[in-house]
């Protein structure tokens, strides 16, 4: 859709990255199931601010008055939305149905339910512990990514931000790597104040405690990923033969985890070498879905801080032919500004102070008959003595 209308559905997701639509799992996945369940029907808008969402978190849908968060509302939301009450769509088929699991019994349905809810626990655990607790990962891949959004000097503090509101959830599930990050942290530091590197003795017991860290994500990696390739057998799709929102959350999560180039690969390489059914489930429900482009979200810079003239320099670089109402409100501020000038003009010149200009001479003389008339009054209020 190239115009966004009062009642258009607008998606506000995190923005792009790696080719993928969003670089949040949740908000890509909204993505696959607005498009696989009303093709044509919304607009993608890419979004870096979480709290224009009314529950702070990213992603949130906007149609007509309605503002709905988080994705598993948005997805009831655009279920129980009419065919006849969504835009039409160019070059698309007529909906039967908005709701992607119209197919799914009762008991299908709570199966669906219970097994996203698992996805989004067990599954966005792993992929956050590869994206911000793993300390090359998040310097070479993360960080990077997150600070392209923004601007100086939001660029320079929103992602540890970001990072630490992801470490209680990692720290709680036993899978955050505090020691490496302590590591780097120092190494860091060393670096900037150009102390030079000294030679250190690896410890075999901090050896011994990254393997065994390592490993055990590995194996709860493990555990997850063989639920999901059993349960998705030699199917296409989990259910019949169309996806529902549990091939969108899932894969979501598998692209995510794959697509990006990990410094560290622990996770990511895991999948691509025993998982390859996972992998190419992703990719056929990405093929399915053929997500719009996005519009992504207005570039804030130093001159955006002051107010009139960033609108003065727009006005004054953009090329676009203006409407008649537009000119005739230019002109009328135009006219009151000119009407505030001439009355501070004319007030000051009437009732405003006097400026007198006066040379040094003059002021010299002043100053000696205000000091005589002062010693005049001394004389006058002391009585001379009897």
């Amino acid at each position: 859709m190239s115009t966004t209308s009062p009642l258009a559905l607008t998606l506000h997701v995190w923005p792009s990255q790696w080719g993928l639509s969003s670089i949040e799992p949740s908000s890509l996945a909204a993505v696959f199931y607005l498009q696989l369940a009303v093709p044509g029907r919304f607009v993608i808008r890419e979004c870096t601010n979480p709290d224009l969402s009314p529950t702070g978190q990213l992603p949130y849908l906007t149609h007509g008055h309605h503002i709905v968060a988080p994705a598993a509302s948005i997805f009831k939301y655009v279920a129980a939305l009419a065919p006849a009450s969504l835009p039409h769509a160019h070059n698309a088929e007529q909906l039967f149905s908005a709701d992607l699991d119209v197919m799914l019994s009762s008991v299908e349905r709570a199966r669906r339910t219970a097994w996203c809810a698992h996805v989004e626990s067990t599954l966005g655990d792993l992929l956050a512990h590869a994206f911000y607790s793993l300390p090359a990962n998040y310097a070479g891949v993360t960080q990077p990514a997150f600070a392209s959004f923004y601007s100086a000097p939001l660029r320079y503090y929103v992602p540890q931000r970001i990072r630490k509101l992801y470490h209680a959830r990692l720290e709680a599930n036993g899978l955050w790597n505090l020691p490496g990050e302590e590591i780097e942290d120092k190494e860091a530091e060393r670096r900037a104040f150009g102390s030079k590197e000294k030679p250190t003795e690896k410890d075999p017991k901090k050896i011994f405690k990254s393997a065994f860290e390592r490993e055990r994500v590995l194996e709860k990696a493990r555990d997850a990923f063989d639920l999901y390739t059993r349960l998705l057998g030699d199917n296409q799709y989990f259910f019949y033969d169309r996806p529902t929102t549990l091939d969108a959350v899932l894969a979501a999560h598998i692209l995510l985890l794959t697509t990006p180039s990990f410094p560290d690969p622990l996770l990511s390489s895991l999948v691509s070498s025993s998982y390859t059914t996972l992998i190419a489930h992703a990719h056929r429900v990405l093929a399915a879905a053929h997500p719009p482009a996005a519009v992504p979200p207005p570039s804030i810079s130093a001159r955006d801080l002051l107010p009139y003239p960033s609108v003065l320099w727009a006005s004054i670089t953009s090329r676009t032919e203006k409407t008649a109402e537009e000119k005739e409100f230019d002109k009328m501020r135009w006219r009151w500004i000119g009407l505030a000038l001439l009355s501070t003009i004319v007030y000051s010149a009437l009732w405003g102070p006097r400026i007198q200009i006066k040379s040094v001479d003059e002021l010299e003389a002043n100053e000696v008959i205000e000091d005589e008339e002062d010693d005049d009054a001394d004389e006058e209020e002391d009585p001379p003595a009897s």
